[in-house]
């Protein structure tokens, strides 16, 4: 029977090179560089504050050139003001950094795209792509904007609104289908 002896510098180097692996694994792994949750839903929920604010604007702007609808309209952009308001606060919540996108980025300009694009393409949407003049024509908040081009707008935000809920978790699809109920009913009541 044969022992080979284990001194203890041997054991210190082993533990040494053990640690010093455990180290660079570790570090290795937190070199991610991908979004994270937060940010990816702040991000889908950014398209929903900008079409709550363009709709808002929308219906004050009709409010005085439709004086049958002018009461109707107050309530629309009042609620619409609160669903912008709810739903930046969530923004803000969940990721300053997208936050400060929301308000750093002109409400009139880029969000009647976002209200105006099919509902599927409404989260595709970035401010580098949408542009006043791009925009001119699907603007809600335009001089020579109607109750009817009002409606296709807060329908269109109703289902994207619908939308994120089914795909978003917890408080943010809440806040989203919320919204969109909301949106529905101001729809059918308000502007029936």
């Amino acid at each position: 029977m044969v022992r080979t002896s284990v001194d203890r510098r041997t054991v210190l180097r082993g533990g040494l090179a053990l640690g010093a692996g455990a180290l660079v694994v570790g570090a290795a792994g937190a070199c991610d560089s991908g979004p994270t949750p937060n940010e990816v839903t702040a991000t889908a929920l950014l398209p929903l504050a900008r079409a709550a604010r363009a709709d808002a604007a929308a219906a004050r702007s009709l409010a005085p050139r439709t004086p049958v609808y002018s009461a109707a309209l107050g309530v629309v952009a009042d609620q619409r003001d609160a669903h912008a308001t709810a739903l930046g606060q969530e923004v803000e919540r969940l990721d300053s950094a997208t936050a400060a996108k929301l308000s750093t980025a002109p409400s009139p300009s880029a969000a009647p795209a976002s209200a105006g694009t099919s509902p599927t393409s409404a989260g595709a949407t970035t401010p580098d792509s949408t542009t006043p003049d791009s925009t001119a024509s699907n603007s809600t908040a335009s001089s020579d904007g109607t109750i009817d081009e009002l409606r296709s707008a807060l329908s269109a935000s109703a289902r994207s609104a619908h939308d994120a809920a089914i795909s978003l978790h917890g408080y943010s699809a809440g806040l989203c289908g919320s919204v969109s109920a909301s949106v529905a009913t101001l729809l059918e009541v308000q502007l029936a």
